[in-house]
């Protein structure tokens, strides 16, 4: 049987996802979770992080460190295939280890490199560099580097339909808004234009510990929630929802976000900022797109107005023959052959 390596990131869901899909490509798969910003992210190393004075020279001090740990578990393993997620940790020459021991070597970054440096140069170490963000592709482009466009995914084990839960949100939001205030703004739209409807916010908008007093008395506790959800969570707030929005990050311009995917895989509405990527995978209306504040209350008020849910189940259907980790995986592998 051939064994596929996957190291990442151990704070997503999306190791046990790959996982799962490799090992249903007929794989024996092994994972690797690592920590962030700093492995292993645990009481000692977080502390010391937290006290250094030079951030970024203690990440590095700490990469370097754990290369020894990586590829002495890439040789316990010799994996055919190591499938790598962002990859931070990792330096030039332990993926050179990889690659020196024999197994084809996958990068998918699901952060834009523009945001994730340490990870640019990966892309001369491995055999394959997969983008999420097509405008990252057309940067390499232009340093005569070849990068492959490789979308998010919905893993269909955590987002799918639940049966008999009362469509109790007319309004959802699910993710951080601290480090987004293109969110924020949006959001703040949204609610003063519904004043009417049941609209719940999901993430952290600020952290406790950076202004506890703000943090508890938030304005409008009963839409916005300061804390993280978990998958099964989210999955289960997407099922009450009549309609998700979804409000991509500043730093993607031509992609998608896990939430387009995961979304529709739940089976519920989805109102999506428009990018190019998305207007071409949605052509039919599947999803409603908007571009700026004012468009997006438009579409919410079209959607109220309208019956979506067929809608909801053509971008599910579509999500589901072509848009998840399985897919995904099974493309990697035809690739890397």
């Amino acid at each position: 049987m051939p064994r596929a390596l996957i190291i990442g990131p151990d704070f997503y869901n999306f190791n046990e996802a790959v996982c799962a899909a490799f090992s249903a490509c007929g794989y024996d798969s092994t994972v690797l979770g690592y920590g962030t910003p700093v492995d292993p992210y645990d009481t000692f190393n977080k502390m010391g992080y937290k006290l250094a004075l030079n951030k970024e020279a203690f990440r590095a001090r700490n990469r370097s460190g754990r290369q020894t740990f990586y590829a002495a578990a890439f040789d316990a393993v010799k994996p055919d295939i190591v499938f790598i997620l962002n990859g931070e940790i990792l330096t030039a020459d332990t993926l050179e280890h990889f690659r020196r021991g024999g197994a084809k070597t996958a990068l998918w970054c699901f952060d834009s490199v523009r945001h994730v440096p340490v990870i640019k140069d990966h892309i001369d170490h491995v055999d394959r560099f997969y983008c999420y963000d097509r405008g990252d592709i057309e940067d390499y482009k232009k340093e005569g580097k070849e990068a492959f466009f490789l979308p998010q995914a919905a893993d269909t084990a955590v987002y799918h339909p639940l049966d008999g839960v009362r469509k109790d949100i007319d309004i959802l939001f699910v993710g951080d808004l601290y480090h987004s205030p293109r969110r924020q703004q949006y959001l703040s739209e949204v609610v003063r234009a519904f004043p009417d409807k049941k609209i719940k916010v999901v993430g952290i908008y600020k952290p406790w510990y950076k202004n506890p007093l703000k943090a508890l008395l938030r304005e409008r506790r009963d839409i916005y929630t300061n804390r993280n959800a978990a998958p099964g969570q989210v999955n289960a707030l997407y099922n009450r929802a009549r309609m998700v929005l979804n409000i991509h990050n500043e730093q993607q311009s031509d992609g998608a976000n896990p939430k387009v995917f995961e979304i529709c895989a739940s089976g519920a509405y989805q109102v999506c900022d428009a990018n190019p990527y998305i207007e071409q995978l949605f052509p039919g209306g599947e999803v409603g797109l908007y571009a700026g504040p004012q468009q997006l209350v438009e579409r919410i008020g079209e959607a109220f107005a309208g019956d979506t849910a067929a809608l909801a189940a053509a971008a599910r259907e579509k999500v589901l023959a072509g848009h998840t980790f399985g897919t995904r995986i099974a493309e990697v592998i035809k690739d890397l052959k």
